[in-house]
């Protein structure tokens, strides 16, 4: 009895070592396709929040509207932009993931709109305390080898 426990206890520890070593990769990942599926939903206001707090600063700052003649804070207006983004959505896919290091990690997503146009993105997602965040989203351009 004591080596069935004994060797169910050591499976269950091998499975959460597995898991953890893989989880850095899985958790950059996730926080780009939550992201997405929030965009997609026109869900701005929660898609916002996986964007990290300077970016959304200077997402703000990009916007084609002035936010003086709007009553909505610049958050807001950022939420809004990304709910309406995602009307034109038809479907996302994750092409791959890199860990540039144990904090850092590119994931490339492929978007195609309704009319079936495909545009491919990076985002860097970056691991500050606990938490992952968007921390820039920028048009893929593969790399050139010479």
């Amino acid at each position: 009895m004591k080596r069935l426990i004994l060797g169910i206890a050591t499976i269950f520890a091998g499975a959460l070592i597995l898991k953890s070593c893989g989880e850095p990769y899985n958790a950059a990942k996730d926080i780009v396709e939550d992201f997405m599926e929030e965009v997609m939903e026109g869900e701005g206001k929660e898609a916002v929040q996986f964007i990290h707090p300077s970016y959304r600063d200077e997402l703000t700052k990009n916007l084609k509207l002035p936010v003086q003649l709007t009553e909505l804070r610049p958050t807001e207006l950022l939420a809004c932009a990304l709910s309406s983004m995602g009307v034109n959505i038809e479907d996302v896919d994750i092409k791959d993931t890199k860990m540039v290091n144990r904090n850092t990690a590119k994931v490339i997503v492929s978007v195609k709109d309704k009319e079936g146009l495909e545009k491919l993105f990076t985002f860097v997602v970056v691991k500050e305390g606990n938490r992952w965040y968007i921390v820039k989203i920028d048009k893929y351009v593969p790399p050139i080898s010479e």
